[in-house]
């Protein structure tokens, strides 16, 4: 009895694995002994040149011997094999020209309808993105047809297609023109099986001379153009053609997931359906790449390796992907396409002020410095933040810092601003190696600054009060040129609203009646800037613990109309410029009037100084 059932279960087995055997489809072989090129051509799989290397209808013939071309398997004639493409399901080859050639007017001696059985396993479609259909001659219809009809349709066939060419002498063709004369191409359909063409027979009296026989041919539509010498073209012509294939087992993606006949069987594999006639192809999921046809064929593709996957900082390779990082130390908003910048370095820093701090950097060409603005972690300065961007993008002028641009990737907000070399007329007057300025570069600092702060009030549809106009907020460039700098506190106010109680100054620079008040008007602007004015032709800072005596002896010695010289910084001073001083003088005392009302108004304080400049 154990003996016995020792046999069946042998048996058994024996005949579950033969049943395995029998579902098992070539693609699960292993194709490791096939030949993999022919003449310089790749062959893989489902193509294969030998016995059990192709799935049915992808045979490819080679003659080792020689080297020869690779060639289609099946057909009447040799079809030249030029490229198969996996990941493109696409093959190119060489298909013969149909033609025939007539006796005399109306008799044909001999034709070619130029198919070669290259189909008759139906895995291939005539490519109708790739390709167009051709006839060449005069007084000539060719066309070919595909997919014959079912039912009680008139037409043998589903659709038919072509062209008709026509000349009315020797001299009607031309090199290079194929729209009708000599010539004539159309575009094809999709589904198209195979490469047979007819042609409608027409009188050729008058043109046997020099067109004795009619063309018509599927080609490449980059490699051919016509000739007229073509007219007489050789009838063992072959032309260039692009071939769609597909697995075509009559199913559908999802119905071939199903199937034992499954094509897509190596791991990290999709399926596609054709996009040209029925069935489906397989591809390489993304990050992989191979051949899906075969076990284990998609492989994983080292992104880091291969330029065309981008990565500006340091490239790390994952499965199916990869990962782009910037090193310890540096930022990108997208590092796999805009390069990394160090973080800001102590060494780098600027200046720090109430809003943050700055430093310098450059765009990402390298090519032009910046001044990076980064704000504190503050709820309070990340209002003065948004109000920042908010003024400068309405304000355009030579006298006003440009914004570049503002970041927000990154733990805080930061503004980008053109860089100005010389930094704020604050460290120019008033740091221990301070640069030398003469009368004319300070008069042009004035006037133009000035120009900046009435553009603000008086030139724009909403007027823009600064709110703490101080040198340190009056920057240089390499020309010592002024531009007026930070607008976090700036306020936008309209006709009606003419004041603002919400602007914070800064101490020595306040306008008295703000500070009793709380009510901050264009006139505060003014008498801020007077306070400028003062420090440019005094070089003394107002922020000093003598600011009252400062601003106590310039009031006295003007109103007695003397000792104005000895506040004078000594270095601008000069023969004959005396009466510019008590120009500056006076538009000092009236931007810097108690009374309000009798302030000037930005605009007339810059025409004066610019009549003083010139």
């Amino acid at each position: 009895m154990r003996t016995r059932l020792i046999i069946l279960l042998s048996c058994l087995l024996l005949e579950a694995a033969a049943a395995v055997a029998s579902r098992a489809t070539p693609e699960s072989k292993n194709t490791s002994g096939c030949p993999d090129s022919c003449g310089g051509i790749s062959i893989q799989y489902p193509f294969g040149i030998g016995s059990g290397c192709f799935r049915n209808g992808f045979e490819i013939i080679c003659d080792h011997t020689t080297g020869g071309t690779p060639t289609l398997a099946g057909t009447t004639q040799p079809v030249p094999v030029n490229l198969l493409s996996i990941r493109t399901a696409e093959a190119r080859v060489m298909l013969p020209v149909a033609w025939e050639c007539f006796k005399d007017s109306k008799t044909v001696n001999a034709s070619s309808d130029g198919d070669v059985r290259f189909n008759s396993d139906d895995v291939y479609r005539i490519s109708n993105a790739h390709n167009h259909l051709v006839v060449i001659g005069c007084n000539t219809l060719g066309y070919t047809q595909s997919q014959r009809s079912e039912g009680n349709g008139y037409y043998s066939y589903a659709y038919y297609t072509g062209c008709m060419s026509f000349c009315n002498n020797s001299d009607s063709a031309v090199d290079g023109a194929c729209a009708g004369v000599g010539c004539c191409h159309v575009d094809i359909p999709p589904g198209l099986t195979n490469n047979n063409m007819s042609f409608e027979q027409y009188n050729h009296t008058s043109v046997l001379g020099f067109s004795p026989c009619d063309y018509a041919f599927l080609v490449d539509k980059d490699s051919y153009t016509f000739r007229t010498a073509d007219l007489k073209m050789d009838t063992n012509t072959m032309m260039p053609v692009w071939l769609d294939w597909a697995i075509r087992d009559n199913l559908s993606c999802e119905d071939a997931k199903k199937a034992e006949s499954y094509a897509c069987v190596s791991a990290n594999s999709e399926c596609r359906d054709s996009y040209n006639g029925p069935g489906y192809v397989c591809n390489c999921s993304m990050g992989y790449q191979g051949n899906p046809y075969v076990v284990n064929g998609c492989t994983d593709i080292n992104e880091c390796e291969h330029k065309e996957y981008p990565c500006q900082g340091i490239c790390e390779n994952t499965s199916g992907s990869y990962e782009c990082k910037c090193p310890s130390g540096y930022h990108s908003a997208d590092p796999r396409n805009i390069p990394c910048n160090p973080n800001f370095p102590v060494a780098a820093k600027v200046v720090t002020g109430g809003f943050g701090e700055v430093y310098m950097g450059y765009l990402r060409d390298e090519l032009q410095p910046v001044a990076v603005k980064k704000s504190k972690i503050d709820v309070k300065v990340a209002g003065q933040f948004a109000n920042e961007v908010i003024i400068q993008s309405r304000v355009l002028h030579k006298n006003i810092v440009n914004l570049i641009g503002c970041c927000l990737e990154v733990d805080v907000p930061i503004l980008v601003y053109e860089y100005l070399s010389n930094g704020s007329l604050d460290k120019i007057l008033h740091d221990s190696n301070r640069v030398p300025l003469d009368l004319d570069i300070r008069l042009k600092i004035a006037a133009q600054s000035a120009r900046g702060l009435a553009y603000m009030h008086s030139e724009i549809t909403t007027p823009i009060l600064h709110g703490d106009v101080k040198p340190t907020n009056i920057l240089l460039d390499e020309d010592f040129v002024p531009k007026i700098s930070d607008f976090g506190t700036s306020r936008m106010i309209t006709i009606e609203e003419n004041y603002t109680s919400t602007i914070i100054g800064n101490w020595g620079y306040m306008d008295p009646e703000y500070v009793q008040t709380g009510l901050y008007t264009s006139k505060s602007d003014v008498y801020s800037f007077g306070v400028v004015l003062l420090e440019l032709i005094t070089r003394k800072k107002v922020l000093d613990p003598d600011i009252n005596e400062l601003l106590g002896n310039f009031y006295d010695p003007y109103a007695k109309k003397k000792g104005v010289i000895e506040l004078v910084d000594q270095e601008i001073l000069e023969e004959g410029t005396i009466g510019v001083f008590h120009s500056l003088a006076e538009i000092i005392v009236l931007c810097l009037n108690l009374d309000v009302d009798l302030r000037p108004e930005m605009a007339d304080i810059a025409e004066r100084l610019q009549f003083l400049l010139k």
